[in-house]
């Protein structure tokens, strides 16, 4: 989404409510993209679930430890 090859994407968000990062271009695709036709948010939803395998689960070799 952000192009870039290293570091967080542009789109990745914090949510305090739910403890954990998520994808702004799943949730809220009119805040990463302000210039998308809100009728077009929720098929820009569908298409970054399937792009990043929402769902499928973390394909990242990192373990995550307890505060």
């Amino acid at each position: 989404m952000s192009r870039k090859r290293s570091g967080r994407c542009d789109a990745l968000q914090w949510s305090n409510e739910d403890g954990r990062y998520f994808c702004g271009l799943v949730r809220a695709p009119g805040q990463v993209l302000p210039w998308l036709p809100s009728r077009l948010a929720p098929l820009a939803s569908r298409l970054a679930r399937r792009w990043i395998a929402s769902a499928t689960g973390c394909d990242a070799s990192l373990e995550a430890e307890p505060a």
